[in-house]
């Protein structure tokens, strides 16, 4: 069933996972002469002095970029040895990642067994990684099995997640059915398991996305299929969130419909959040509240002011009162003095007084300072003890003493002692003698301190 309250952290942490960057971590067996022997008939090529030049500027970076991993390319083929000199002689990081990259994928495409070794001799980092993954793409270009297993035996951590990636976008290339198959043999829920079934939809969404949707549903229940179905929805979002939503709505109201609408809708809302909000409409509805918000929650960001005419068009009821807070909350981050201009005009109603608390707790969050001093500036009365009293007790998760300087300037007594005693509560956890003389300065009633008595 497709829940009320989606599980936006898998989904973002599954997309992150695999399209971010990932940490260094140690290889479980060294690439060596020695320990590796990879078996496809060829020995090490000769040292070989080869003169090679740098391909000419071009009439822009573009057409730089291609000469020098054309050559890359071909020195790889042709003499891996003096392409590895040139390679590591280049002063500009990214062009030695990108003409490294291109060089070992050539290389291991004729002889794996070299390009690996000399890999290796690369001290532990970014370039290291990326060389060995490239070579590992090279290989599975014409043997992507024995890659497969390879990596597998000898390589561990970020080497084996994007060494193992590698393969599958190779191997996708020439059969993405088999690509994806291959992905789904490898331990559910690991690092490598995703990024190698990320790589391998990408490339069959592109070519037949039909085809690739059909393989995602037709997997076994468990892990594998929801990793396979919430990779397909990335992948399709990315490349065609329009296409993609056709088949995500009949999906919706599936075990993993929840995490597929919410992945389309962070996509397709960055980039064309009308479309998004429309195609809201024709879901369930029952499922549009949650997914209204999703969308105002990239919106807001990005485009506040569109996103505002539209969802106060919303009737009164649930989704409106979940959509303007939701707004508020990614307009403060952005603009903080603005969303709370703004929910400050909103007709009076419940979702008012939320979206200005979720404004102002965003804003105390990041901006303390401007905070303080635009509530110093409201006009005194219940409004500004409302603000006061919202802002003090966010205030005082990280400032205590500014937290309760906050609450001391509210004018109503009883919202004031309210404030006051959230703060010294909150405060005692981090600093109760600090606390405590400052409640003593405030010469407080007996109510007060009765309610603070532990």
């Amino acid at each position: 069933m497709f829940h009320p309250h989606h599980r936006w952290a898998l989904v973002a942490f599954i997309g992150g996972l695999v399209l971010g960057a990932i940490g260094v971590q140690s290889i479980r067996h060294p690439i060596t002469s020695e320990s590796s022997t990879i078996s496809n008939g060829t020995s090490k090529p000769k040292e070989s002095r080869t003169t090679v030049t740098d391909p000419p500027g071009g009439r822009n970076i573009g057409d730089r970029h291609r000469a020098l991993v054309d050559l890359a390319r071909k020195l790889g083929t042709s003499d891996p040895a003096a392409g590895w000199r040139h390679g590591m002689e280049l002063k500009n990081a990214r062009d030695r990642a990108e003409f490294m990259a291109a060089l070992m994928e050539s290389w291991a495409a004729k002889d794996p067994e070299a390009a690996l070794t000399k890999a290796n001799e690369l001290g532990f980092g970014r370039l290291k990684t990326e060389c060995i993954a490239a070579a590992c793409g090279g290989w599975a270009t014409h043997n992507p099995t024995e890659a497969a297993k390879w990596v597998e035996s000898h390589l561990s951590g970020v080497l084996k997640t994007e060494s193992t990636a590698a393969i599958a976008a190779a191997w996708a290339e020439s059969s993405p059915d088999a690509a994806a198959a291959w992905a789904g043999t490898l331990p559910p829920g690991t690092t490598a398991a995703q990024a190698a079934i990320a790589k391998a939809l990408e490339i069959w969404v592109d070519r037949d996305p039909s085809a690739a949707s059909a393989w995602a549903v037709s997997q076994p229940e468990g892990v594998k299929r929801s990793e396979a179905l919430l990779q397909l929805a990335l992948q399709w979002s990315e490349q065609d969130p329009a296409g993609a939503s056709e088949w995500i709505a009949k999906q919706a109201s599936t075990e993993n419909g929840g995490e597929m609408v919410d992945t389309l809708l962070n996509r397709w809302s960055a980039d064309d959040p009308v479309a998004a909000a429309k195609w809201v409409k024709s879901l369930p509805a029952e499922d549009q509240t949650e997914a209204n918000a999703m969308v105002l929650a990239v919106w807001g960001a990005s485009d506040p002011a569109s996103a505002s005419a539209w969802v106060t068009e919303f009737p009164p009821g649930y989704t409106r009162e979940r959509a303007i807070p939701t707004l508020a909350e990614s307009w403060a981050g952005i603009d903080p003095q603005a969303a709370a201009a703004w929910a400050i005009a909103l007709p009076n109603s419940p979702e008012k007084t939320t979206a200005l608390d979720q404004t102002v707790r965003t804003w105390a969050l990041n901006e303390r300072v401007s905070l303080t001093a635009w509530v110093n500036s409201q006009p005194a009365g219940p409004a500004a003890d409302h603000l006061r009293s919202t802002a003090s007790i966010v205030l005082a998760e990280r400032k205590p003493r500014d937290g309760a300087t906050m609450a001391a300037a509210i004018s109503d007594p009883s919202i004031r002692q309210d404030a006051i005693v959230d703060v010294v509560r909150q405060w005692r956890k981090t600093d109760p003698k600090a606390a405590d003389a400052w409640l003593n300065q405030q010469a407080p009633d007996p109510a007060t301190l009765n309610r603070l008595e532990p």
